[in-house]
């Protein structure tokens, strides 16, 4: 997966999910030239961290001073073929 496909949620999901880690990210322009970090920027710093997590989505995320910070829930969504088998050993039981 590479790191731009890891999904960036506000607020929670309504999927089945498995926690990795709480993660946050900064961003700060070098100097006075460079630009004002945007929401691209620090969600990409986010999927960074989350990536090295392994995760592949990041929920509840929080920004704060402008865009130039960002905290949430580093999280592994099950797909829904893991959940259909999933419920299909369970059935069988």
């Amino acid at each position: 997966m590479k790191v731009t496909e890891i999904e960036i949620h506000a607020g929670d999901v309504d999927h089945p999910y498995r926690t990795v880690g709480e993660i946050s990210a900064k961003v700060e322009a070098a100097t006075l030239f460079l630009k004002t970090p945007t929401l691209e920027d620090i969600n990409f710093k986010l999927q960074e961290k989350a990536a090295q997590l392994g995760a592949n989505a990041v929920i509840k995320v929080e920004y704060n001073r402008g865009m130039s910070q960002a905290s949430g829930v580093a999280v592994v969504l099950e797909s829904d073929e893991a959940n259909w088998v999933t419920e299909f050993l369970e059935y069988q039981r």
